[in-house]
């Protein structure tokens, strides 16, 4: 899994497998550490309703299971747009690797 974070933008980006495991498991989970031993977690996770969450050291998505079930990967992706306040959006970008490997010679 690979999350970007930007001024009220949010990317996530999984392999094909990674999006595979997704649909059958209904979450993937990572933890990454940093420097003085903290630990950030990530959450990704098949919901009825979609959501974005930050708390503490973990950052946890729902994306909603009957979209994403029916999801072909693209390159456009998909976006979530989430309200923050009176005139504050937060977008979500969920992208699916869909890159082929080089040929080897």
């Amino acid at each position: 899994m690979k999350l970007k974070l930007e001024a009220q933008k949010t990317s996530l980006r999984l392999s094909k497998e990674e999006f595979e495991t997704l649909l059958v498991q209904n979450h993937l989970f990572q933890e990454s550490v940093f420097p003085g031993g903290k630990i950030m977690r990530l959450i990704v996770e098949l919901d009825t309703t979609q959501f974005l969450t930050f708390q503490d050291d973990e950052i946890s998505i729902g994306l909603p299971n009957r979209l994403l079930l029916s999801y072909h990967p693209d390159k456009r992706g998909l976006s979530f747009k989430f309200q923050c306040g009176n005139n504050l959006v937060h977008e979500l970008i969920f992208e699916v690797d869909i890159k082929r490997p080089p040929l080897v010679s």
